[in-house]
Order: C-alpha cells, then structure tokens, then sequence
C-alpha cells in the first residue's frame, strides 16, 4: 500500500514539472524587431571661430614628437593602410622631402624639416569646414579645414602635345589622346582625381563612407585658347573632389574677393613633409598652394589657390606640381529626422 502511494506521489510530481515544461514548449516565440542600418548620417560638429566644424575620416596629420621612428616601427605594422598600430595610436612614417623654394619649411612645432629623415605622423580625425548653411538639399557641402597631402596634376604633361603644341593626355602605351581631345588638364583623367579617390578609400571607414554622398561633379571650364576648348569636359560622379574655381568664387560659400582669407588653408606636418609650398605670415599662420580642378586658358594650364587666398593659373608640366596641395570636398548626407 506504501509502495503504490509513493508512486502515485511521485506521477504527481512528474506531471507538475511537465506541464509548464509543455505550455512553454507550445508558446509561440517572442520575436523582436531588427533596428534599421542607418544610411544617412551626420558626424559629431561643433563650432569654431564661427564656422560649423565636422569631424570625420581620419588621415596622418601632425608630427610625432614623444616616441622615436625606431620605436614606431617596433609596432604593429598594417600593410593595407601603410600605417603602425604603437601605444593605442595609428602613424606613418615619411622620408620627407620638403619645398625649399622661398621657404624654410618648419613643422607646426618650430622644427626644421630635413630632406632625407624619417619622420613619423600620428593618424588624426580629419576636421570639415561647412562651406554652405543653407539646407537646400539633404547634405552639407563640407570643406576640408587643411591641406591634407600633396599630389601632380598630370603625370605625363610635360612632354604630351600635339604640332599646335596642344597638351594632352597620354595614355601609358604613349598613344597622344588627339582625337578624343582629352587634353593634359582633364580633371576626370587627371592624376589628382585618382589621388583623392585613394584618399577616399584610405581616410574612410564603412560607416563613414555610408554618410557621404555621390556627387555629380561638373567640370567644364569658360575658359579658352587658341585651338583650345575646355569645356567639353565631361561631369565626373565622386565622394571626394576637389574645389572648381567657381565654387572657389561662389559668395554663397563665403568666397568673395572682399573675403579671399577664407580660401586659405594651413598644411599638416604630414602635407609639409611631403614638399607642399607654403608661406608662414607674421603672425606665425602658414598658408599653402591648394589644387582646384578647373582647366585654365591654355592645355596645360589648371587653376590653384595661392598662399594670399587668389585664384592664380599654373603650368601643370612644372615640377612644382610636387609642392600644390589638395584640400578635398564632398557633401555629407544628413540623418533623416
């Protein structure tokens, strides 16, 4: 009789176990809804001296100064970026060759730089310049503050022209682009293009790249020359580009002969090392040449912001190409409200 009470006892047992065990196995599962990946973003701001400030990318930028090279390259070392991972901080590291031309080149610390000497450069958010506040369209057309690195125009215009002594662009097999009229200040064929479409891939990370917009970029010119007509150039789709001489012109971004000052742009240590020509003013700013993309009036001739804030033209043949910075643009996507 014992025996079968304790059995009893113990079915009761096992079928109050069972029985939430059961009504939990036949609930439905809670589902929960997957948060959206936002595509249109706005980068932190803030303002200074006035200006709207964005941060976004990083790039190298100012010059070591509290660990050796030698330490640096003790490192980890990223083959993709080129950079070294030391003490929670990314830096390159450059033999520089600065511009000696009518200037003794100085890094932002007072340091002379030396041609020939390993420098290292730690790896900085890259600050915007919100060029335009009026909100017309879903982006902010933003400004590099810096002259970030140093680019040629054109590789091959030196010695790329026709018997009208027309520059063009030259194709690696040495094949002079006549009849397509690609002349040698051709922005979409130009050397500087494909330098900031590197910038591009190198400053970005995905998230980044997400909130910058694909701009139709136009690139035809007013400009022309005897048997010279540069306005044939085609439009260009970028996320970086560089400024053209009429946004560089355009008083709805504050660019007006009054104020040329603003046009000015203040090379990083990285830039300086790598030969930008820049003029230090008596009040300690330094100022260098910055690239725009316009064609000019003659074939081998671009537009470029000199170190008083003028749009100047220069011969893109000239081995001072080497010390013309770029200070790039693009327009950021705004998050939706």
């Amino acid at each position: 009789m014992a025996n079968r009470f304790c059995m009893k006892m113990i079915l009761i047992v096992v079928l109050v176990l069972l029985v939430p065990l059961s009504l939990f196995s036949c609930k439905e599962k809670e589902t929960y809804p997957v948060p959206a990946v936002p595509t249109k973003v706005i980068p932190y701001t803030f303002v200074e001296d006035s200006s709207l400030i964005i941060e976004m990318g990083t790039y190298p930028q100012t010059l070591e100064t509290e660990y050796t090279v030698e330490e640096i390259k003790g490192g980890v070392y990223y083959e993709d970026t080129g950079y070294y991972m030391y003490y929670g901080n990314y830096y390159e590291i450059l033999t520089a060759y600065p511009c000696t031309q009518d200037m003794t080149p100085k890094f932002s610390n007072g340091e002379v730089c030396e041609a020939g000497k390993e420098y290292a450069f730690k790896v900085e958010p890259i600050r915007w310049k919100v060029i335009n506040k009026i909100l017309n369209e879903e982006n902010y057309f933003v400004y590099s503050n810096k002259i970030l690195d140093t680019t040629i125009y054109q590789k091959q215009a030196a010695f790329g022209y026709d018997s009208d002594y027309q520059n063009y662009y030259l194709y690696k097999d040495n094949v002079l682009q006549v009849d397509k009229e690609l002349y040698a200040n051709n922005y979409e064929h130009s050397i500087l293009r494909l330098k900031l479409q590197g910038f591009y891939s190198k400053a970005f990370s995905s998230a980044n790249k997400s909130g910058i917009y694909l701009t139709s970029v136009k690139n035809s010119s007013p400009n022309y020359g005897p048997y010279y007509e540069p306005s044939h150039q085609d439009d260009t789709a970028d996320y970086v580009f560089a400024l053209s001489s009429s946004e560089a012109t355009n008083s709805k971004y504050g660019y007006t002969s009054e104020e040329k000052a603003k046009r000015l742009r203040e090379p990083t240590d990285y830039a300086l090392a790598k030969g930008v020509f820049c003029i230090t003013k008596s009040d300690g700013t330094r100022y260098g040449w910055t690239w725009t993309r316009t064609a000019a009036d003659k074939s081998n001739r671009v537009y470029f912001i000199d170190t008083e804030g003028n749009l100047d033209k220069t011969i893109i043949s000239s081995d001072d190409n080497y010390k013309i910075g770029f200070a790039p643009a693009m327009r950021v996507i705004i998050l939706d409200a």
